[in-house]
């Protein structure tokens, strides 16, 4: 993978409207961590 702080660099060279932020994988992956709770939840519900 690429190295963040080398893509923030070549990131700031764009114009502002061309920068792009993916969502970040921790962002993602708390999703998904919340996901996996709640179907755990309901399952223990049943």
């Amino acid at each position: 993978m690429a190295n963040p702080e080398d893509l923030r660099k070549q990131d700031q060279k764009l114009p502002k409207a061309k920068r792009n932020y993916p969502q970040s994988r921790v962002t993602q992956s708390l999703w998904v961590l919340l996901g996996i709770v709640l179907i755990a939840w309901l399952i223990t519900l049943i």
